[in-house]
């Protein structure tokens, strides 16, 4: 008895119920084999193209790599540089200045271009719906071509047509401020559609009986969208609200394509955000490792932003 007790309190050596758990759960596996053959493949398919991918960018991101030779161990001097960096800080202020401005604007946009088609004296409703999420099915390429031929600053018809009422002439893709509104015009076009169909999928699951019983107490139409559509959205809202963050953070398409001359940096890199200048390190620069590190700060950010939106809706519901 001595022995056995010594023996189930040695470390390193499991007790007999540790023991039991152990064959238990093996044969509970061994016993639906057949169920995990099935959804193995997911797995497998997970583990090869987003397991060993992110494993390989998280040791990437602690060396030194051109893409060809052997990798070198850098440690944490690829976040220091990035964090020290002055381009990446302006990146970062620009990208913060496309999320303050587009957020708020495509959130209340979206929702009342939503309630405008959801409401049945609207006529013409469906191909309305229609036309509002073309921009989001066509061609970034082709969005870009078209905004660079609207905006140039010689030809462009939006110079003309502001020359032609007195304003004069504006360097939309050769000065700064012009540059930024390209792009938030650029991305305003190409979010709203998609953006619109999810808030009208929200809008039609309010229940009917909600609004006539507003309409009893005397409520008026703005009154019935505040205080009818807006808190019963407040769900719909958060998504809209998560996933343009997350997009916004990750903004590379509309100012790459617009500003490819300059790398999607524009002038005085006023267009340059995080995703663009990790575009650009990794595929132009060869600096593969410092590439993965800016990923993760990308990535942090992203996660930051959405823990504060989900803090703010939990706050305003308590």
């Amino acid at each position: 008895m001595t022995t056995q007790n010594q023996i189930s309190g040695t470390p390193g050596l499991m007790s007999a119920p540790q023991v039991g758990r152990r064959s238990s759960i093996w044969h509970q596996i061994w016993k639906h084999r057949i169920e995990y053959l099935l959804i193995s493949p997911f797995f497998i398919i997970f583990g090869i193209f987003h397991g060993y991918p992110l494993a390989f960018s998280i040791w990437l991101s602690f060396q030194r790599w051109q893409g060809i030779g052997e990798p070198r161990w850098f440690g944490l001097g690829n976040y220091e540089r990035l964090l020290k960096s002055e381009r990446i800080i302006g990146a970062l202020g620009n990208t913060i200045i496309f999320l303050i401005i587009l957020l708020p604007i495509i959130i209340g946009l979206t929702l009342v271009l939503a309630t405008i088609l959801n409401s049945p004296q609207i006529k013409g409703r469906k191909v309305l719906r229609v036309l509002y999420f073309l921009p989001y099915i066509t061609s970034a390429v082709i969005v870009a071509i078209i905004f660079q031929l609207l905006l140039n600053n010689n030809s462009g018809w939006i110079n003309g047509i502001l020359e032609a009422v007195g304003i004069g002439r504006v360097g939309w893709l050769i000065e700064a401020w012009p540059a930024r509104i390209s792009v938030i015009l650029m991305v305003l076009w190409g979010a709203t559609g998609y953006n619109v169909l999810i808030m009208l999928g929200g809008l039609q699951g309010i229940p009917a009986e909600l609004y006539d019983a507003a309409s009893v107490d005397g409520a008026d139409t703005i009154q019935k969208f505040f205080f009818v559509t807006v808190p019963m959205m407040r769900g719909v809202i958060l998504f809209v609200g998560i996933t343009t963050t997350i997009g916004l953070l990750n903004l590379f398409t509309q100012p790459w394509l617009l500003f490819s001359s300059s790398s999607g940096s524009g002038p005085d890199d006023a267009t340059a955000t995080l995703n663009t200048i990790q575009y650009s390190t990794a595929f132009q620069a060869s600096r593969y490792g410092e590439a993965a590190a800016l990923g993760f700060i990308i990535a942090i950010l992203v996660i930051f932003a959405t823990l504060i939106q989900l803090r703010l809706v939990r706050t305003a519901e308590a």
